[in-house]
């Protein structure tokens, strides 16, 4: 976990932690709760009934993989999250358009430089 993006942004390692102490259904719960969902609008979207969202929020149900990458799907995260909270399905745009840029830079000194700039950028705000 000691990746410079890491290094860069320490809450990161801290929030990586505290989302694969979660269990899957806390980790749908969330992501439902983010997207304005209720349970009976998840349960009809997956064709199911709102009792069985409940059960998987509550872990107290197996949930077949494929029912895992439709609730991904319809939650705006990815099946890697929703099992075991891979940070990479938590990235906006910005934050992906960030590190592209940063892989795309071939000097390092351009990439020190650019970190230098985030952290001070980051202790304005």
């Amino acid at each position: 976990m000691s990746t410079p993006l890491l290094r860069l942004f320490p809450f990161f390692a801290l929030e990586m932690e505290r989302k694969m102490e979660m269990t899957i259904g806390m980790r749908i719960r969330e992501c439902r709760v983010k997207m304005g969902m209720t349970q009976e609008e998840l349960a009809e979207q997956i064709c199911c009934k709102k009792s069985l969202i409940s059960q998987y929020e509550n872990d107290k149900v197996d949930i077949k993989g494929s029912v895992i990458v439709e609730l991904a799907s319809l939650l705006g995260t990815s099946a890697g999250y929703l099992l075991n909270g891979e940070l990479g399905c938590t990235l906006d745009e910005n934050e992906k358009e960030m590190i592209l840029l940063m892989k795309m830079a071939k000097s390092p000194t351009i990439k020190k430089v650019a970190l230098e700039q985030m952290k001070i950028l980051v202790n304005l705000s």
